[in-house]
């Protein structure tokens, strides 16, 4: 994955910290849901496997980020300086952002496996086991997403 790392510099790095807390929230929802819903009692399943799955959702997102933005730096540049209005919805507004994209992209696929994965898991394993088998069959969804909008919609050049 080509990814310029300009992330720790003065621009990027507020949208970075942005997207960590986030991720963090995010996953700080799927442990309430382990605890609460789930019935997971092994709190170093619950804490040292999130973490890891943080930094994988962290990385996705900034892999996502990255391409959403060098499209829009190639069609700024071959638009010019033509100005376009069009009144949008709120909504729509909100989708526009750069930072909501990556992260409804990433919590989406994030759900989307963990589910569907933990349920079938749950057939054969505890409920530990399964949850840890879903946040990483999640994680790992996550990257090759993140690869594949990186490689087929940015299409970023290799540095």
């Amino acid at each position: 994955m080509p990814l310029k790392i300009r992330w720790v510099k003065r621009e990027y790095f507020g949208i970075a910290l942005m997207l960590f807390g986030l991720c963090a929230i995010f996953q700080a929802f799927y442990i309430f849901i382990a605890q609460y819903f789930l019935s997971i009692g092994n709190y170093l399943v619950i804490i040292l496997i999130p973490i890891g799955v943080i930094f994988a959702l962290f990385y996705c997102s900034i892999i996502i980020y990255e391409s959403y933005a060098q499209v829009q730096r190639s069609r700024k540049i071959k638009r010019g300086f033509a100005k376009r209005i069009i009144e949008k919805v709120r909504f729509r507004k909100l989708l526009e952002a750069p930072v909501v994209r990556p992260l409804l992209i990433i919590f989406a696929i994030f759900s989307v496996f963990f589910f569907p994965s933990y349920f079938i898991s749950i057939i054969w394993f505890n409920n530990i086991y399964s949850f840890v088998i879903a946040e990483v069959l999640g994680a790992i969804a996550c990257i090759f997403i993140a690869n594949i909008i990186e490689r087929h919609y940015a299409k970023i050049q290799r540095y």
